[in-house]
C-alpha cells in the first residue's frame, strides 16, 4: 500500500477519507483537519490566549501539539489530582511533552485545598473529579488573563456523552457538547473542543508518528464505559458515524438563561448558594 502523496509506503489506510498515507504525510493531513474544523465553526481565534488542559493522555496531547504547530499563542495546564501513582507518572509525561513542544506547562494541586481524589468514596469518585477540574481550569484561566480554554474532546467522548443523556432524559446537557461554548457569566471562561470531529485512532496516529511522548494508562477509578463501547461499535459498523453526529449537535437549540449565583465561599459561579468544588473541600478537606 503506497501513500497517495509522495508514494512512500503508507502506515494508515483511511477508509473515510479514501486515502492512505505514510508517516511523514499523515501529521499534515491531520493538521489540515483540525485546521478545517477550527476555521468552519469559529472554534478558535487567533488573537486569542489559549489555556490547553492536559492529561497526558493521547487526545490531550495531540491538541496540544497541533494547536501549536498550528501558530496558536497556548500556555498547557496540568492538573494534578493525587490518585495515587498515576498522577505522579502523568506529570511526568506532560512535563517531558512541555519540553519536547516547547510550550510553558502550569502545574495545579488539588492537595493545595486540602484533599485529594484519593480522599473521596469510589461512588462519588468520578464526579468529584469532573467537578475539581472544571472549577479550577475555569478559575486558573481567569486569573491569569486566557481568553479561552481548550479540551482534547472527541468525537466518541462527546457522542457516548450525548447518547447517555438523551436515553436518560437529560436533554438540558446538548448545547454544551458543542464545539465552542461563549460565556454566560464574566467568570466563566469559554470552552473550545478542536477535536471534537476527530476519532481516538486519528490522534493516536499522529502522536505516534511524530514520536511525542503519551501516557497508555487509563485512570484506576474509571468505571466501565458502556457507553462508549456502544459507540465504538456503531463506528465499526457505519464509518463516519461519529463525527456526523456531533456535526448534528451544532444545531441542538439553545438552553433556557440560568438563574446564575456566586457561591457564598469562594464567589466563583453557580446555581446554588454553595459551589459544588465548595462542598468538596467542606466535606474532604483535611485542613
Amino acid at each position: 500500500m503506497k501513500c497517495k502523496k509522495c508514494n512512500s509506503r503508507a502506515i494508515a489506510n483511511l477508509k473515510q477519507y479514501k486515502i492512505a498515507l505514510c508517516e511523514k504525510c499523515y501529521p499534515k493531513f491531520y493538521e489540515s483537519l483540525v485546521k478545517r474544523s477550527i476555521k468552519k465553526y469559529g472554534i478558535l481565534r487567533k488573537d486569542e490566549r489559549i489555556l490547553t488542559a492536559v492529561s497526558g493522555g493521547k487526545d490531550s496531547v495531540a491538541l496540544a501539539k497541533v494547536l501549536k504547530n498550528l501558530g496558536y499563542e497556548i500556555e498547557m495546564l496540568y492538573i494534578d489530582l493525587g490518585i495515587r501513582e498515576y498522577s505522579k507518572r502523568c506529570k511526568n509525561v506532560v512535563e517531558e511533552l512541555s519540553e519536547t513542544i516547547d510550550v510553558d506547562l502550569n502545574v495545579l494541586k488539588l492537595s493545595d485545598f486540602g484533599f485529594t481524589i484519593d480522599d473521596v468514596e469510589m461512588r462519588k469518585v468520578c464526579s468529584a473529579c469532573g467537578t475539581a477540574k472544571r472549577y479550577l481550569m475555569n478559575k486558573f484561566a481567569r486569573e491569569n488573563k486566557f481568553d479561552i480554554i481548550a479540551t482534547g474532546h472527541t468525537s466518541e467522548d462527546l457522542t457516548s456523552f450525548a447518547i447517555k443523556n438523551i436515553v436518560g432524559g437529560n436533554f438540558g446537557w446538548i448545547e454544551k457538547l458543542k464545539p465552542r461554548i461563549e460565556s454566560f457569566d464574566e467568570k466563566i471562561i469559554p470552552k473550545a473542543r478542536p477535536l471534537f470531529e476527530r476519532k481516538e485512532k486519528e490522534n493516536m496516529l499522529y502522536v505516534l508518528t511524530l514520536k511525542l511522548p503519551f501516557s497508555t494508562e487509563s485512570c484506576p477509578n474509571a468505571p466501565i464505559n458502556d457507553w462508549k463501547e456502544i459507540v465504538y461499535e456503531i463506528e465499526r459498523r457505519k464509518i463516519g458515524f461519529n463525527q456526523n453526529f456531533v456535526r448534528g449537535l451544532i444545531n441542538a437549540k439553545k438552553l433556557a438563561k440560568l438563574d446564575v449565583k456566586y457561591c457564598k465561599i469562594c464567589g466563583e459561579v453557580t446555581t446554588s448558594d454553595m459551589c459544588a468544588f465548595c462542598k468538596l473541600v467542606k466535606r474532604y478537606s483535611k485542613n
